[in-house]
Protein backbone atom coordinates (compact mmCIF):
# COMPACT_ATOMS: atom_id res chain seq x y z
CA UNK A 1 0.00 0.00 0.00
CA UNK A 2 1.33 3.70 -0.51
CA UNK A 3 -0.05 6.60 1.36
CA UNK A 4 -0.08 9.64 -1.43
CA UNK A 5 -0.48 12.30 1.74
CA UNK A 6 -4.30 12.11 2.15
CA UNK A 7 -5.06 9.22 0.26
CA UNK A 8 -4.04 5.39 0.00
CA UNK A 9 -3.63 3.09 -3.49
CA UNK A 10 -3.25 -0.62 -2.79
CA UNK A 11 -3.73 -2.81 -5.92
CA UNK A 12 -4.27 -6.44 -6.40
CA UNK A 13 -4.96 -8.93 -9.25
CA UNK A 14 -8.13 -11.29 -9.94
CA UNK A 15 -8.50 -13.25 -12.92
CA UNK A 16 -9.07 -11.23 -15.77
CA UNK A 17 -8.85 -7.58 -13.39
CA UNK A 18 -6.94 -5.56 -11.46
CA UNK A 19 -8.33 -4.12 -8.22
CA UNK A 20 -7.14 -0.50 -7.26
CA UNK A 21 -8.54 0.29 -3.89
CA UNK A 22 -8.78 4.10 -3.01
CA UNK A 23 -8.54 5.28 0.36
CA UNK A 24 -8.65 8.52 2.40
CA UNK A 25 -9.29 11.74 0.48
CA UNK A 26 -8.85 12.22 -2.84
CA UNK A 27 -8.12 16.20 -3.61
CA UNK A 28 -6.02 18.21 -5.93
CA UNK A 29 -3.22 17.45 -3.89
CA UNK A 30 -2.86 14.29 -4.67
CA UNK A 31 -4.88 13.05 -7.60
CA UNK A 32 -2.15 13.40 -10.27
CA UNK A 33 -0.04 10.70 -8.40
CA UNK A 34 -3.14 8.40 -7.70
CA UNK A 35 -3.70 9.21 -11.50
CA UNK A 36 -0.20 8.32 -12.96
CA UNK A 37 -0.20 4.79 -10.92
CA UNK A 38 -3.74 3.98 -12.01
CA UNK A 39 -2.55 5.09 -15.84
CA UNK A 40 0.72 2.36 -15.44
CA UNK A 41 -2.43 -0.20 -14.50
CA UNK A 42 -4.63 0.48 -17.50
CA UNK A 43 -4.79 -2.39 -19.60
CA UNK A 44 -2.56 -4.68 -18.17
CA UNK A 45 -5.61 -7.10 -17.35
CA UNK A 46 -8.57 -6.84 -19.50
CA UNK A 47 -10.54 -4.54 -16.14
CA UNK A 48 -9.65 -1.76 -14.04
CA UNK A 49 -12.03 -1.92 -10.99
CA UNK A 50 -11.56 1.25 -9.10
CA UNK A 51 -13.16 0.16 -5.01
CA UNK A 52 -13.49 3.80 -3.73
CA UNK A 53 -15.27 2.19 -1.30
CA UNK A 54 -12.62 3.15 1.58
CA UNK A 55 -12.61 6.81 -0.26
CA UNK A 56 -14.22 9.52 2.48
CA UNK A 57 -13.74 12.33 -0.12
CA UNK A 58 -13.39 13.20 -3.57
CA UNK A 59 -13.24 16.63 -5.06
CA UNK A 60 -13.09 17.83 -8.50
CA UNK A 61 -9.63 16.99 -9.21
CA UNK A 62 -10.53 13.23 -8.09
CA UNK A 63 -13.38 13.09 -10.51
CA UNK A 64 -11.22 14.37 -12.74
CA UNK A 65 -8.83 11.34 -12.30
CA UNK A 66 -11.50 9.19 -12.50
CA UNK A 67 -12.51 10.75 -15.94
CA UNK A 68 -8.99 10.46 -17.10
CA UNK A 69 -9.00 6.69 -16.13
CA UNK A 70 -11.97 6.26 -17.88
CA UNK A 71 -10.92 7.64 -21.04
CA UNK A 72 -7.49 5.78 -21.63
CA UNK A 73 -9.54 2.70 -20.63
CA UNK A 74 -11.43 3.21 -23.57
CA UNK A 75 -8.75 3.88 -25.87
CA UNK A 76 -6.84 0.66 -24.52
CA UNK A 77 -9.64 -1.35 -24.70
CA UNK A 78 -10.36 -1.82 -21.21
CA UNK A 79 -13.09 -2.15 -19.25
CA UNK A 80 -13.27 0.33 -16.19
CA UNK A 81 -15.97 -0.52 -13.44
CA UNK A 82 -16.09 1.32 -10.31
CA UNK A 83 -17.49 0.56 -6.71
CA UNK A 84 -18.97 2.63 -4.35
CA UNK A 85 -21.33 2.68 -1.14
CA UNK A 86 -24.61 3.10 -2.22
CA UNK A 87 -25.83 6.54 -0.68
CA UNK A 88 -22.44 7.20 0.19
CA UNK A 89 -20.35 10.25 -0.24
CA UNK A 90 -18.95 9.39 -3.11
CA UNK A 91 -22.01 7.99 -4.77
CA UNK A 92 -23.54 11.48 -4.24
CA UNK A 93 -20.93 13.22 -5.90
CA UNK A 94 -20.85 10.89 -8.96
CA UNK A 95 -24.76 11.07 -9.02
CA UNK A 96 -24.55 15.07 -9.07
CA UNK A 97 -21.81 15.31 -11.64
CA UNK A 98 -24.41 12.67 -13.61
CA UNK A 99 -20.74 10.61 -13.90
CA UNK A 100 -23.07 7.66 -12.94
CA UNK A 101 -24.86 7.63 -16.23
CA UNK A 102 -20.92 7.49 -17.64
CA UNK A 103 -19.48 5.23 -15.89
CA UNK A 104 -19.85 1.86 -14.75
CA UNK A 105 -21.08 1.44 -11.26
CA UNK A 106 -21.04 -1.14 -8.68
CA UNK A 107 -22.25 -1.46 -5.01
CA UNK A 108 -20.11 -3.93 -4.17
CA UNK A 109 -16.40 -5.37 -5.07
CA UNK A 110 -17.11 -8.45 -5.63
CA UNK A 111 -20.21 -7.62 -8.36
CA UNK A 112 -17.21 -5.75 -10.37
CA UNK A 113 -15.18 -9.19 -10.07
CA UNK A 114 -17.94 -11.54 -10.92
CA UNK A 115 -18.58 -8.88 -13.83
CA UNK A 116 -15.22 -8.76 -15.37
CA UNK A 117 -15.15 -12.72 -14.76
CA UNK A 118 -18.34 -13.19 -16.93
CA UNK A 119 -16.83 -11.22 -19.63
CA UNK A 120 -17.08 -13.85 -22.79
CA UNK A 121 -13.43 -14.87 -24.45
CA UNK A 122 -12.53 -12.83 -27.39
CA UNK A 123 -15.24 -10.16 -26.34
CA UNK A 124 -14.68 -6.65 -25.41
CA UNK A 125 -14.81 -5.47 -21.72
CA UNK A 126 -18.03 -4.05 -20.72
CA UNK A 127 -19.87 -7.18 -23.03
CA UNK A 128 -21.03 -9.77 -20.62
CA UNK A 129 -21.50 -13.21 -20.89
CA UNK A 130 -23.06 -16.09 -19.09
CA UNK A 131 -22.44 -17.84 -15.86
CA UNK A 132 -19.17 -17.24 -13.51
CA UNK A 133 -17.46 -18.62 -10.05
CA UNK A 134 -17.46 -16.26 -6.73
CA UNK A 135 -14.46 -14.18 -7.23
CA UNK A 136 -11.64 -13.29 -5.68
CA UNK A 137 -8.67 -10.90 -5.15
CA UNK A 138 -5.00 -11.52 -4.86
CA UNK A 139 -3.52 -8.98 -2.74
CA UNK A 140 0.44 -7.93 -3.44
CA UNK A 141 1.56 -10.41 -1.04
CA UNK A 142 0.10 -13.24 -2.97
CA UNK A 143 -2.47 -13.46 -0.63
CA UNK A 144 -6.40 -13.67 -1.18
CA UNK A 145 -8.38 -10.34 -0.03
CA UNK A 146 -12.03 -11.05 0.21
CA UNK A 147 -14.15 -9.00 -1.89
Amino acid sequence: MRSTELATIEFGQAERATVATIGGEVDMSNADRLLDELMARVGTTPWLILDLTACAYLDSAGLRMVARVHQRCRTVGAGLRVVVDPGGSIDRVLEMTHMDEVLTVDPLLRDALGAALEEVDGAEPGVEGVGGSEPGVEGADGGAIEP
